[in-house]
């Protein structure tokens, strides 16, 4: 139940970080024909998502479903194009930032330089949210798109939703991009 509670703290932060503060990766296969893909199926992989939390994980999953149905895929039960699962990740970081750093002189009866300087440390949480697309007779990953940030102290549920929804509309808009390429 600790564990629960703790991922789910932890998830819900995971995105709440200002829009200006994550970054967004897209990759794709090559060779793959986009325009013979159609229809999509959500496939659950709970090691790996936030299932422990259930109001997030439920928040995730209905964004991607909803990323997807909007760039023109179906969803089914059975027998689909590709298949559709998110993955997330978090980590501890350090930030070194170098602050007052500057030459100058002193105000006494002789001019002799000063050098002043110093370093802040800052500990932070980084989050990833990584969302698959694969061929389901394959296996392969066909399409990936990565987003990054920092994860704040104290999130509010609302902020939260609203984050994940322009982490996913920055690598959505790159899967919108990649079907338009294909037609």
């Amino acid at each position: 139940m600790k564990k629960s509670a703790t991922v789910f703290v932890i998830m819900l932060g995971l995105f709440s970080f200002a829009g200006s503060k994550f970054k967004a990766y897209v990759g794709y296969d090559k060779t793959v024909d986009f325009s013979t893909i159609k229809t999509f199926a959500y496939y659950e992989t709970l090691e790996t998502s936030v299932a422990d939390s259930s109001p997030i994980h439920e928040m995730i999953k209905y964004l991607i479903i909803i990323k997807f149905k909007a760039s023109g895929l179906k969803q089914v039960k059975e027998n689909p194009d590709i298949y559709v699962t998110y993955h997330t990740n978090q980590q501890a970081d350090l930030r070194l930032d170098v602050t007052m750093y500057s030459y100058s002189y002193s105000a006494g009866w002789w001019w002799s330089p000063l050098w002043g300087s110093g370093m802040d440390v800052a500990a932070y949480t980084k989050g990833t949210l990584v969302v698959d697309a694969w061929n389901p007779k394959t296996k392969n990953i066909v399409w990936r798109g990565v987003v990054v940030g920092v994860v704040p102290e104290d999130p509010s549920p609302q902020k939260a939703q609203k984050t994940i929804e322009k982490a996913l509309d920055s690598i959505g808009n790159e899967w919108q991009k990649q079907l338009k390429k294909a037609e």
